[in-house]
């Protein structure tokens, strides 16, 4: 799945680990956007305890160049559904890295994903997906997310994506 050797941050290679255990159990390559997904890499996994309430945080950065077969919409730029799908899968790690780093790793399901679109980006470009921990609750849990376009210096789509513990476990 991703290669954690170059991986910047201060989560420990234990931690590390367990994500991509717990991300390939939920991404067995069948699933809708898989193919986008396989292609993003980690860049930054990293936990800090919030300043204002001291609470436990995590960002984590992902990198993805985007690709004209299955990325863009029929402008030739990147699709609304892409972006809406990264942030979805994005800060859905992110959550798991909390939840290990907390000792809580559990099933969420997503309740409310708002997305607004601020540019566009080309095939080519390489694109970075910024997430950050909002907060993470007992029934609840948001994150927020910024979608980059760093070869072109412009803000592409940024999301709020909140999620909850079902009241039900799916049956896999």
């Amino acid at each position: 799945m991703w290669r954690l050797d170059d991986v910047q941050g201060n989560v420990s290679p234990e931690v590390k680990q367990k994500l991509v255990q717990v991300m390939t159990h939920f991404t067995k390559g069948h699933e809708f956007g898989y193919p986008v997904f396989k292609r993003t890499k980690v860049k930054e996994m990293s936990l800090f305890e919030r300043e204002e309430d001291s609470k436990l945080q995590a960002r984590m950065v992902f990198e993805i160049t985007e690709q004209p077969t299955d990325m863009v919409n029929g402008g030739n730029t990147l699709h609304g559904g892409c972006s809406a799908y990264l942030i979805d899968v994005c800060t859905s790690a992110l959550f798991t890295l909390l939840g290990i780093a907390q000792n809580n790793v559990a099933y969420h399901v997503s309740q409310s994903l708002n997305t607004v679109f601020h540019a566009g980006a080309s095939p080519g470009s390489k694109l970075e997906i910024v997430n950050t921990t909002t907060s993470m609750g007992g029934r609840v849990m948001t994150a927020r997310s910024e979608i980059w376009d760093v070869t072109n210096h412009r803000l592409v789509a940024s999301g709020t994506h909140i999620k909850m513990y079902p009241t039900t476990m799916p049956k896999l």
